[in-house]
């Protein structure tokens, strides 16, 4: 096997690699050894007869493209292992000779960018006591209250804590704003939901009862566009309902099952609370960490991981606003902004979320953090089980390489972590 390396930029090289024929032949019996393993053959038992009748019954198609994609595979991480480069990213294969005596393949590496990293075992967060306070504790029981509450006609105007249904529509300058009608929308009266102003109007309506008003949006309101304008609302209710809540005692802690008494319903609040508390605390010292690093870190930041960057932060938000029935289009016209103008505010941190990966990626190779195969393999495992247990996909469609990749470098993250809480958190 010989290859050639050459430089195409800072942050990439071409790698040419060639396989002569006594390479292939090794790939090929690796491979017919392989598939063989797996073939049932009358009189023998699995994997188990004869080399040459196991090759016989072998289909040769399958044979040769299974042992062109090893051979591939292989060279190619030899050759990056033996010239002991610290590639991030392969792509732009080109078979250049594929015959039985000569296979030549050409592949662009992208190689992480040099990160100079001070010294930062000196730097020290300090982590803050957890604490559970019986408000805590209240508040999550007036959630479970609030989700099993009865609902009921009701006769009579809206007041404070009444659900009602209500048809709006709402005009900026007498324009209809896009996507400022709604039907049917349901709330909560006194829950604080919607815009300052807008529950307090539609005390004491009745039902079907119409009414016309206007509020000013606040400045810092989540549509900049509105942000601080003046609005004219038509506002219908539909529907009132008075709002039943239930009276927390043991009887009702029964009926949600998994609990004997009150007692023990607030035991188990106060544990989930303790340890959403520990998972956010963990969070910030860990965010403090590495907010720390970064700022005393320098690297260039490729254009490219940058724009691969901010291509899956829209792509998030899309489907953030697909689970809310929302489109992007009209998510961004309602804010007056174009998908260009996004990924110029969002550059910055894009750019920040790459130099992480760098300064993660930096630390465990020099503190030689690495993933073992055992980890790996049982992670893949039970993702795979978890996947194919919510009916999400079957084994057969899931790409297992890239989720390969993605669980090693999971479990390579949060060691580094765990590494850099042992040693800057006291």
């Amino acid at each position: 096997m010989n290859h050639t390396l050459k430089k195409i930029d800072q942050d990439q090289a071409e790698l040419v690699v060639e396989l002569a024929k006594d390479d292939l032949k090794a790939y090929i019996d690796r491979t017919e050894s392989e598939l063989g393993r797996d073939l049932q053959l009358d009189g023998f038992r699995k994997g188990k007869a004869p080399k040459d009748l196991l090759k016989n019954n072998l289909d040769a198609k399958q044979v040769l493209e299974s042992a062109l994609d090893l051979a591939m595979k292989d060279s190619l991480a030899k050759t990056i292992e033996k010239e002991k480069l610290d590639v991030l990213n392969v792509s732009g294969l080109e078979i250049k000779e594929n015959t039985p005596d000569k296979l030549v393949y050409r592949v662009v590496l992208t190689l992480f960018p040099e990160i100079k990293i001070r010294d930062f075992s000196e730097f020290k967060v300090v982590r803050r006591d957890i604490k559970v306070d019986q408000k805590d504790i209240d508040n999550t029981l007036e959630t479970i209250k609030t989700s099993r509450s009865i609902l009921r006609d009701k006769e009579g105007t809206v007041q404070n804590g009444d659900r009602v249904e209500v048809d709006f529509e709402v005009r900026h300058n007498g324009q209809m704003l896009e996507g400022g009608i709604s039907k049917n929308h349901p709330l909560i009266i006194g829950g604080k939901n919607f815009m300052p102003g807008f529950e307090d109007n539609l005390l004491e309506m009745n039902k079907d009862e119409e009414k016309t008003f206007s509020l000013v949006a606040p400045n810092d309101y989540y549509v900049k566009k509105i942000a601080g304008q003046k609005l004219d609302f038509t506002v219908r209710v539909n529907n009132i309902k008075s709002v039943e809540l239930p009276k927390i005692d043991d009887e009702f802690v029964k009926n949600l099952g998994g609990f004997q008494n009150l007692n023990q319903l607030m035991g188990s609040i106060k544990e989930g609370i303790t340890e959403e508390k520990k998972l956010k605390e963990k969070q910030r010292v860990r965010l403090e960490i590495i907010n720390h690093i970064i700022k005393n870190s320098s690297a260039a930041i490729p254009e490219f991981l940058a724009n691969q960057q901010l291509d899956s932060m829209m792509s998030n938000l899309d489907k953030d606003l697909h689970t809310k029935g929302m489109e992007l289009g009209l998510y961004l016209a309602q804010m007056g902004k174009t998908q260009d103008d996004l990924r110029k505010e969002w550059r910055n941190e894009a750019e920040k979320q790459v130099k992480i990966v760098m300064v993660l990626h930096k630390i465990a190779k020099d503190n030689k953090i690495s993933a073992s195969r055992e980890e790996v393999d049982e992670a893949l495992s039970a993702a795979v089980q978890s996947v194919i247990m919510k009916g999400e996909a079957d084994k057969a469609n899931l790409d297992m390489e890239s989720l390969r990749d993605n669980i090693s470098s999971h479990i390579i993250n949060e060691k580094v972590f765990d590494f850099l809480e042992k040693t800057c958190s006291v």
